[in-house]
């Protein structure tokens, strides 16, 4: 008799393997069921994107329960496993009727694996053999322990291999037949489920051969599934080669690289099988589509002018399209073609750094309005030097200079030298400061200097265009948003919006002033005519930038619910001469918003200033407040308790637009300055006309009470009015003084 110790020993196996079965960490488990492989990214009206590929850069389609239909499942399972829901992982009648048809063959004509079994050996491969069989058996058993028979059979199905390195049904579907799953009949079902049992036998592409086989063999299990021979020969005239999906490829790409970012474990672990981006596939289209039509257009033109071998000088253009009220992307070109390998197209435009041309004058002047200018305060358009020695001396881009210019004038216009002149008083650390607070990197920001008013920062598309989204939005910068929601194994949707994190950088007030400004036909004719073709027929804001050397293109533009942000340019950092951020990405974004402007119907948020907003008509020459003798006036907008309260005194008081210059250029000193000539410029006397035709004239600016003496290399120029002195032509090397009771001024030339 034996012992009782011993007779108890199976007795306590038992819970001990159960335990083993049930709680020993299963990291092979853990990662088929919640790692991003096979995963799809759709966009937001549910039309594929990408299926995230496997480790080994399979294809696989993860399809929830749901999605599966039930006639696939039935005529898996009759093929595979027909006593699927009657046994625990291991069907031991099967193996024993398998072992007998052996036996009595003498070789392998049938075997035993359950789905289950099926399952563990794509977990755990194998090489084969016995000791290889019984461990498929007994973890077959630890999955029964696991998981329930519903969750076995969506994971068997999901991950089947189907040749093709296309892993489940879903990948299947379109790799054999270019469709859905869903859209299958019952005999493509039945030759879909045929093909893993041999894919290389079985391959519907390779040969006749093959696949008068697979017709053969599924026209012999037909009946198994209440199907005809007939059925499947009218099916296997429907096989497609198809290919995973891979639209919007710069914002998959992105999207892939925020996954792990912003959606933590906990997605994971639940099992996702899809995620909505808040992409609108239809508009990303459009977007694409409008761009390499412009491109297109401007090559066939570079072809009639040059020859049909010459090349435009435009190769690229990117393009990002944000819902303002949410900060969803809903459009991301980052290229005008992602496989165009001649010219860079897998570099993404979005988010590379170009010099930003005049693209940052909006927040510059928005923190103007907030530090005390107004609409109508006037800025200096005048051919000024900055800084010590030589110093920095910006140009308008079209050279000219128009004296005195309200602040409303130099920003719709985007005249560079008021800029500059704004970011002087302003201080450049300030500038810098609200860029970041605006969420630009500015990785190349030192040494900017006063240039980073009109282009010495680099910027990407994806910065320049959230930032200029706080226009239309009231001031408030969103986070960018690209997930949607998560779609589970069991079809549970979870979202995965963002609570819409915002925070407030510049006043309501002034973000509408710098929207109103930025559409403004009257202030910007100045710099781009009166037919300028941001003169847009429905309510919009624009702001558009140029590079120094033209290699950086740029055009932002907004309605109340959208903004855009174009570049154009080449990777190679070729430049584009003669063109402008007005021209071809000008076009695409007009273009763009008057599609969304349809869309979305037309909004008055232009014409409804915020409550904190005043009127008072000022004279459009001087922006003082109107009197009746100006010849020109306009009502204009201001933060309340900024209202001009002088009346304009070039019209009603006969002071000249010149005397107004010291309230513009003057430091706190009011020490007076020589505007021009400046520093170490050359003069070229013209030797075929007269002396008494050719004149130099000085620009200096002083204080009315403090009227300066003039010297010119220590003598003293008889001047009626020291703010216009005339200067001799004559060769040689010259300098200019002014010296007054509250300071002086000196500029060194040349006349050859």
């Amino acid at each position: 008799m034996k012992p009782f110790a011993i007779r108890l020993v199976p007795f306590l196996l038992a819970p001990l393997l159960t335990a083993f079965l049930l709680y020993l960490p299963d990291a092979s488990l853990q990662r088929m069921r919640g790692g991003w492989e096979g995963v799809v990214l759709t966009d937001r009206g549910g039309h594929i994107l990408y299926s995230i590929p496997t480790g080994s850069g399979g294809y696989q389609h993860r399809l929830s329960r749901d999605q599966i239909p039930a006639a696939v499942r039935e005529t898996f399972l009759r093929l595979e496993d027909r006593r699927f829901y009657r046994h625990g992982g291991v069907d031991f009648l099967a193996a024993a009727r398998a072992l007998a048809l052996n036996i009595g063959a003498r070789r392998i004509v049938s075997g035993a694996s359950t789905v289950t079994m099926q399952l563990s050996r794509m977990l755990y491969p194998h090489p084969g053999g016995i000791t290889g069989k019984t461990v498929e058996m007994l973890r077959a058993l630890s999955l029964e322990a696991r998981l329930s028979k519903r969750q076995i059979l969506h994971l068997y199905l999901n991950n089947l291999p189907f040749g093709y390195n296309t892993l489940g049904v879903g990948a299947a579907a379109c790799t054999y037949f270019s469709r859905p799953l869903s859209e299958l009949s019952g005999a493509q079902i039945l030759l879909l489920a045929v093909i893993p049992k041999a894919p290389g036998l079985y391959d519907p592409f390779a040969s006749e051969q093959t696949r008068a086989a697979l017709q053969s063999r599924a026209s012999t299990l037909a009946p198994f599934v209440d199907l005809s021979p007939d059925q499947i020969e009218a099916a296997m005239s429907t096989f497609r080669k198809g290919t995973p999906a891979f639209r919007a490829p710069h914002f998959v790409r992105y999207a892939l690289a925020g996954l792990n970012n912003e959606l933590d474990d906990r997605w994971k672990q639940l099992e996702p099988v899809s995620i909505t981006t808040t992409l609108d596939l239809t508009l990303n289209e459009e977007v694409q589509r409008c761009i390499r039509e412009h491109l297109a257009a401007l090559a066939a033109e570079a072809g009639r002018g040059k020859g049909v071998a010459a090349e435009a000088p435009l190769q690229n253009a990117s393009a990002l399209v944000l819902d303002n009220r949410t900060g969803q992307v809903l459009a991301w070109i980052g290229s005008q073609g992602f496989f165009d390998e001649a010219h860079g197209g897998q570099l993404d435009g979005v988010l590379l750094e170009s010099s930003s041309g005049s693209t940052l004058k909006p927040f510059l002047y928005a923190e103007a309005l907030e530090s005390g200018y107004t609409a109508s305060s006037l800025l200096p358009d005048l051919p000024l030097t900055f800084g010590i020695g030589e110093g920095y001396r910006p140009e308008n881009f079209d050279r000219r200079s128009r004296g005195p210019v309200r602040l409303r004038t130099a920003l719709a216009s985007s005249l560079n030298v008021p800029a500059v002149y704004l970011l002087s008083r302003l201080g450049l650390q300030p500038f810098l400061s609200t860029c970041r607070g605006l969420g630009f990197q500015l990785s190349r920001g030192a040494g900017a200097g006063l240039g980073a008013a009109v282009g010495n920062l680099e910027v990407s598309l994806l910065e320049l265009t959230r930032a200029f989204s706080v226009f239309p939005n009231g001031g408030r910068l969103r986070d960018i948003d690209m997930f949607v929601e998560a779609v589970t194994t069991d079809g549970i949707r979870i979202s995965l919006r963002g609570l819409e994190e915002s925070r407030q950088v510049f006043r309501e007030e002034t973000a509408w002033l710098i929207a109103h400004i930025l559409s403004d036909p009257a202030a910007r004719a100045s710099g781009f005519g009166t037919d300028s073709r941001f003169n847009t027929s429905f309510p919009a804001i624009f702001k558009s930038g140029t590079a120094s050397e033209y290699t950086s293109l740029w055009c932002l533009g907004a309605l109340p619910a959208y903004t855009i942000g174009v570049w154009a340019g080449n990777f190679d950092g070729r430049s584009a001469y003669g063109m402008t951020g007005s021209s071809l990405p000008a076009s695409v974004a007009i273009e763009v918003l008057e599609q969304l402007n349809r869309t979305e119907g037309p909004d008055s948020f232009l014409l409804d200033p915020p409550a904190g907003l005043s009127r008072a008509r000022i004279c459009t020459a001087s922006g003082y407040r109107a009197s009746p003798r100006c010849p020109a006036t306009r009502m204009e907008y201001y933060l309340e308790g900024t209202e001009p309260r002088e009346t304009c005194p070039v019209h009603g008081r006969g002071i000249s637009m010149e005397r107004l210059l010291p309230e513009i250029l003057l430091d706190e000193q009011r020490r007076p300055s020589i505007l021009f000539p400046r520093n170490d410029m050359v003069f070229y006397r013209d030797d075929e006309a007269t002396a008494d035709r050719q004149t130099i004239e000085a620009w200096i600016v002083f204080d009315p009470s403090d009227p300066p003496e003039v010297r010119l290399n220590g003598r003293v120029l008889p001047a009626s009015d020291p703010s216009r002195p005339f200067l001799p032509v004559e060769p040689g090397r010259y300098r200019l003084e002014v010296r007054g009771a509250l300071g002086s001024d000196a500029a060194s030339y040349t006349i050859r």
